[in-house]
């Protein structure tokens, strides 16, 4: 997991609060629930993340996947 969470860098949140359906397209992200839970997200794995999270990418290729829910908000201050 990355030292500073992704969500802080760009918002100042400890979390997301923003839910997310989508599908990975390419490379691959994990995801920390507040609670603990752990997920991680592959191409073509279908997703659904509730609020309370934040998520990174997962080794040196970019993750890029398709939102269905949640774009709107992503990372908003």
């Amino acid at each position: 997991m990355p030292s500073t969470l992704p969500v802080q860098s760009a918002t100042g949140a400890t979390s997301c609060d923003v839910e997310h359906i989508g599908l990975v397209i390419s490379g691959s992200a994990a995801c920390r629930m507040n609670d603990g839970r752990y997920y991680e997200m592959k191409p073509g794995d279908l997703f659904y993340i509730g609020p309370g999270h934040d998520s990174w990418v997962v080794g040196d290729e970019p993750s890029v996947s398709l939102h269905f829910l949640g774009a709107e908000h992503y990372a908003a201050k």
